[in-house]
């Protein structure tokens, strides 16, 4: 029995096997070659680079204030705050503020002891209880 996928119905249907093999079965069948699938062309187009006037013109506008910056306390303080997570001093992202470091040592002794409970609790359950 062979079957064939109908894209219709969404179903296999009965099919013969020269529909189902997708090619006639003979001597001449047998021998040739089925044709490949056409390949998938993707056509992807590049956006144009800018002229270097056009670069330098852009830049230039950047800096006559074309795109406004805050000039308050808080946006001072959150580019501080980057200057200091961006710094490549060889610390982690835990250890660059001092108050984020006893949080990361309690979650450690937190996560110590519950792998300690956790193989006291089957050592409990893996022996049986003394009769007395």
């Amino acid at each position: 029995m062979f079957y064939k996928f109908n894209s219709i119905t969404q179903n296999l249907t009965s099919a013969s096997q020269d529909v189902s093999m997708g090619r006639p079965v003979s001597v001449q069948g047998l021998s040739s070659s089925i044709a490949e699938t056409p390949k998938t062309f993707y056509d992807f187009k590049q956006s144009a680079v800018p002229k270097k006037a056009e670069a330098r013109q852009m830049s230039q506008s950047a800096v006559s204030g074309k795109y406004p910056v805050p000039n308050n306390s808080a946006y001072k303080k959150l580019m501080a705050l980057q200057t200091r997570f961006t710094a490549a001093d060889g610390k982690l992202v835990w250890q660059k503020l001092p108050k984020d470091m006893p949080l990361y040592y309690l979650s450690v002794g937190l996560v110590s002891a519950g792998v300690l409970l956790t193989f006291y609790t089957l050592k409990q359950m893996a022996t049986p209880p003394k009769n007395e």
